[in-house]
Formats: structure tokens, sequence, C-alpha cells
């Protein structure tokens, strides 16, 4: 695990933002330098330092759903760097109302923060072009109704809080459903066996051991 996450890790930052937890991630393209920012939750000095400090071109900010967890620092980033920010078409109204993005409850509702940005509305298996690389859009709902998983195929995958090392999302916040989310695990599970994932918060793991170790898959 750790050779195979030494030569995985090389293109991978991750960034542990918050309070939370939560893991942002920056994501390049080793051939041209191109660069995402997936789920900016907090710490956006640092992301925005190790940007320019790796002379960095960054193209697309991701969110893997619309928690306010994810997306704390999403305006300061887009105030440095003026990019599209990428989105389930089922998660734009959810990220717009600070009852579902859960901002209302901690006292800091962002919703007003985000009418300018540049959104692009992707749906399941769009691909999202980062220098000569694919990264595929998996409509991951249950956590969320537009929660999405990033695959770069044989390779890895991003998956935000659909799955963890050893748990699952929740599904009892708003738009959450666990049948849904149940379906979403099978088809991640079904991924080769090798895929490491990176997920919303916690440790990277191997998508087969998951299958004989996480007790919420093996019931599927």
């Amino acid at each position: 695990m750790d050779d195979i996450l030494t030569e995985v890790e090389k293109n991978i930052k991750r960034f542990v933002v918050n309070e939370f937890g939560t893991n942002c991630y920056i994501y390049k393209d080793s051939d041209t330098n191109e660069s995402i920012v997936i789920d900016p939750g907090g710490k956006e000095k640092q992301i925005i330092d190790f940007i320019k400090t790796n002379n960095l071109t960054l193209k697309y900010i991701i969110l893997t759903h619309c928690h306010y967890d994810h997306i704390l620092a999403l305006d300061k980033i887009i105030e440095d760097f003026n990019v599209p920010v990428i989105i389930h078409m089922d998660e734009y109204q959810s990220i717009m109302d600070d009852a579902i993005n859960l901002s209302l409850y901690f006292g800091s509702p962002i919703s007003n923060k985000l009418t300018n940005i540049n959104w692009l509305k992707v749906k399941d298996m769009d691909i999202v072009k980062l220098g000569n690389q694919n990264i595929y859009i998996l409509h991951t709902p249950g956590h969320t109704k537009g929660s999405i998983c990033l695959y770069i195929k044989d390779k890895f995958l991003f998956t935000g809080d659909t799955l963890f090392c050893g748990s699952v999302g929740r599904t009892d916040f708003p738009t959450g459903d666990i049948e849904q989310i149940d379906e979403s695990l099978k088809r991640i599970i079904f991924l080769p066996a090798n895929i490491i994932f990176f997920p919303g918060h916690g440790e990277p793991c191997i998508v087969g051991e998951e299958k004989s170790h996480n007790p919420f898959l093996k019931i599927l």
C-alpha cells in the first residue's frame, strides 16, 4: 500500500482544511502542470500559495457535493483564480440553499458569496479534460442527491463523502437517501480492486480491501 500510494500521490496534495477533518485535494497532470482543486473547505491561503509556489495552472475547482465544510474557501480561491467551478446538475440548487448546504446552521450563510461564479453543471459519465487525462464524473447520490466521485480510469478515485475507509457517508442530511447510497456504493465496489480512493474525510484506502473490511459494503 505504501509503495502504491507513493507513486500515486506524486501528483496529489492533500490538505485537511477545517475542524471537521475535511480533505481538500489538489491534483495535477504531470505533463502539463494543469491542476484541479477538489472541495476547498478552508485554508485558502495554503491552497493558493501551493498553486502559485508550484507554478500550477489551475483549470477547475470541482465540488463533490454542496456541504458547507467542503465549500467554505470557495469564494476566496475564486478571487485569486477566476476559474469555472464544476458541480453536478442536481446539486446546483442545493448549494444555493443555505439550509441544504448546512451553512445556515453554523451562522455563516454562504450562498450570497456564490452568485458570480462561472458554474459548469455536469452529469453522470461526463468527462473533464485535465492536460492529457480524462476525469470521469460518476454520479453517486445518497449522501446528497448530486454527490459525485471523480474517477481517473484504472488509477484512482476521489469519493467525497460517499465512501470512507471503513465507513460510508451519512444519509440523514437534506436530500440524503439510504437506498440511493447503497446503489452508488455498488457501483464503486465493481471498479477494479486495485483502485485507490481518496475520501472527503480520513485516509486513502484501496477499493478491493474495502470490499472485505468495510461493514457497510459487506451487506451489499
